[in-house]
């Protein structure tokens, strides 16, 4: 897996995360989803996408995805 190719797959890899965790989509403000669910989720279920070389790693990479496309970037 290529990092460009994870990070254009992201916002499906969302989507199907919300619709199978039956979460609210888009974020009402009061609601901060969680990496570290999503992360286990995508390890058990799409870990191909887990598998990217980055700096410092994939998992710390994709949570900055993650922060920015379910804008809690603030937390960064």
């Amino acid at each position: 897996m290529k990092k460009g190719e994870a990070e254009a797959a992201m916002p499906h890899l969302l989507d199907k995360w919300v619709e199978h965790a039956k979460e609210p989509w888009p974020p009402d403000g009061l609601y901060h989803y969680s990496f570290g669910t999503f992360w286990t989720w995508l390890q058990n279920n799409h870990h191909p996408y887990t598998q990217f070389r980055a700096v410092p790693n994939a998992r710390y990479v994709m949570e900055m995805w993650f922060d920015r496309m379910t804008k809690q970037a603030w937390r960064n």
